[in-house]
């Protein structure tokens, strides 16, 4: 069994793993702007419980996985680099944690490339040997697989800032220093800015809203609202020249939609699939587009996946 721990935006999301399957999960609000370090002895405490729960130890399990935001180096199970959320996780050796707390080997993985490698092993791009995904969260996370490898460069950031990409060059402000970002233009963290921009947004119903997210957005413009009908279709536009970044850069067969924005798949992409179509350069024929089967899921296997090849 394979104990595994993805650090999201929002949640902590803890999961035990035998033979490709989920056999406990459990959530922890993750508090992110308040470290990660901190939350490190509620993870362990939690671990147990869970284990407990399911009639096991710490002995039943073979190895730990983690996957976390950011640029992460994987050979030394370090964070390099990571935005505003679990700053005070940079240099932090999680291997003496790993040990010191459960006696057990350990991998680190970003967490979108966590994800990809659990949708190529046990999810919707099954034995793919080239795709990229793209998660679409707080952020816009994005992992990339060429001719079976996980792409991950020198310096460990290949394929994870599609996110970074710009798509519009007189943009917004971005947390990473750059301006108009995928992510700036049309992450979940960007979308108040957008709407309150926008010069009705005081006669919107989206006013009324306390904090925005993609679905209120949809919503709005499934109802005629003005401010969602056009922010969506800024949105939509955005997400689609990432996409297609994403395609000529990386030449993949498959794209892998996943994250928080999915739950409206049956709306969203069929629009993204005409858009990518029609601005994509890909002469040999279309990218195929798929939907992650369970987002939350496929980080952990993915995890799992990792430690059962070190």
């Amino acid at each position: 069994m394979i104990i595994t721990i993805d650090f999201g935006g929002t949640n902590i999301k803890i999961g035990l793993v035998d033979q490709g399957k989920i056999v406990g999960r459990s959530n922890l609000p993750s508090y992110s702007d308040k470290g990660m370090i901190v939350r490190l002895s509620d993870v362990e405490q939690e671990i147990k419980v869970l284990l407990k729960r399911q009639g096991s130890s710490i002995s039943d399990c073979s190895g730990l996985g983690i996957a976390t935001p950011g640029l992460v180096d994987v050979e030394n199970c370090v964070i390099l680099s990571i935005n505003e959320k679990y700053s005070d996780a940079v240099g932090f050796n999680f291997q003496d944690w790993a040990r010191e707390a459960f006696s057990l080997p350990m991998v680190l993985e970003n967490d979108a490339r966590a994800a990809l490698l659990g949708e190529i092993a046990y999810g919707v791009a099954e034995g793919e040997k080239d795709a990229v995904l793209l998660t679409f969260g707080t952020g816009i996370g994005t992992a990339v697989i060429m001719n079976g490898q996980v792409v991950r460069g020198k310096h460990s950031q290949a394929g994870i800032l599609g996110g970074h990409f710009t798509t519009d060059v007189y943009g917004n402000e971005c947390n990473c220093g750059n301006l108009g970002c995928l992510e700036a233009q049309a992450g979940h963290w960007a979308l108040s800015y957008s709407v309150k921009q926008h010069p009705t947004y005081f006669n919107s119903v989206l006013s009324k809203c306390s904090s925005l997210g993609y679905s209120d957005i949809i919503e709005a413009a499934q109802q005629g609202d003005q401010v969602g009908v056009d922010v969506l279709e800024g949105l939509l536009n955005h997400w689609s020249a990432g996409i297609v970044n994403m395609i000529h850069a990386y030449d993949p067969e498959t794209v892998i939609l996943s994250g928080g924005l999915m739950k409206a798949s049956d709306f969203i992409v069929p629009i993204l699939r005409e858009r990518v179509r029609q601005r994509s350069w890909t002469p040999w024929g279309d990218v195929k587009m798929v939907v992650a089967n369970d987002p939350d899921v496929s980080v952990l296997l993915g995890l799992a996946s990792l430690v059962c090849e070190e």
